[in-house]
């Protein structure tokens, strides 16, 4: 019931976006300031907490290595398919900001807890922490800060925001703290700050999400969601079965995270850098609620 309820949240927050955006009641910078709280104050809270309690698995590499793979099978396919698409440069940043990172935290989690038992969280939070967080916060902001920059930014300062990324640096010392116990209260704090993030988070996407300009980016619509929700996934499973890896109950939840919908905060950064808006949040809101449907077979597949 636990997964169930979090999807239920994940839908609400969502709808609750378009339906208040379009009350006209919240200024420009709502967006922007949501967009703030999730990327500086609940993603770090997140990171934080899990990156101090998570249990590693015997294997942790094969695990981790998932998203990183399909973070490198989508780039690739992203860029053999550009030019005979005709898909524009910003159109390419925007759908790999969006779809090349899987959205192994916001959906994700809820995801696995409803398919795979709660016993299975903490590998999808390795997968999302140790992955999808660490690719968001390095390749990915590099990529939207300098395609909606048009290439001005030096690399020392791309390399500096990255450096810096409040999550990423919650990353870390999640990590550096786990001989250190915390303090009851301190857990409290980052678990009631963390939990902002999936509501939030959609809550944003939302108020950006415009169905009339769906019509207009259907191509790109159409091949960021059939590249995230099936092309990508299915080669990543099957370089695993290759190596016989499937079986491992570890790796088939991290193969799982691979068919997660699109990156929310993926989406937050490419909007944020005005990349070929409003396809970043029209991805996200058309991809969530297609990919209740797509992960369900997924889980079939993974536990055929």
């Amino acid at each position: 019931m636990a997964g169930v309820s979090a999807l239920v949240v994940l839908l609400v927050g969502l709808a609750a976006g378009v339906v208040i955006g379009r009350t006209g009641r919240l200024g420009p910078d709502a967006v922007r300031a949501v967009s703030l709280w999730v990327l500086h104050v609940a993603l770090p809270a997140l990171a934080l907490r899990v990156m101090h309690e998570v249990e590693f698995p015997s294997s942790v590499l094969a695990v981790v290595a998932v998203p990183y793979l399909l973070f490198a099978v989508s780039v690739g396919l992203y860029l053999a398919i550009a030019r005979p698409l005709r898909l524009s440069r910003e159109a390419v940043a925007a759908l790999i900001a969006t779809t090349a990172v899987a959205n192994t935290s916001f959906v994700g989690i809820p995801m696995v807890t409803a398919f795979f038992g709660a016993q299975a969280v903490p590998v999808a939070m390795l997968v999302d922490q140790l992955g999808s967080f660490l690719l968001l916060n390095t390749a990915v902001l590099a990529l939207v800060v300098m395609a909606g920059d048009g290439g001005r930014v030096a690399p020392a300062e791309i390399a500096r925001r990255m450096l810096l990324a409040p999550a990423l640096i919650a990353l870390v010392a999640g990590l550096a703290l786990r001989p250190v116990a915390f303090p009851g209260w301190l857990v409290d704090v980052l678990e009631t700050l963390g939990d902002t993030l999936t509501p939030l988070a959609l809550f944003a996407i939302g108020l950006q999400l415009d169905l009339r300009a769906a019509w207009r980016w259907r191509r790109e619509l159409t091949v960021g969601l059939t590249v995230k929700l099936l092309v990508a996934p299915t080669v990543v499973v099957a370089c695993y079965a290759a190596f016989g890896s499937v079986g491992d109950p570890a790796v088939r939840v991290a193969l799982f995270e691979a068919a997660m919908p699109p990156m929310v905060a993926g989406a937050l950064m490419a909007a944020r850098h005005n990349l070929a808006t409003p396809l970043p949040s029209l991805l996200v809101g058309l991809g969530v609620p297609v990919a209740v449907l797509s992960c369900a077979g997924w889980s079939l597949v993974l536990r055929a």
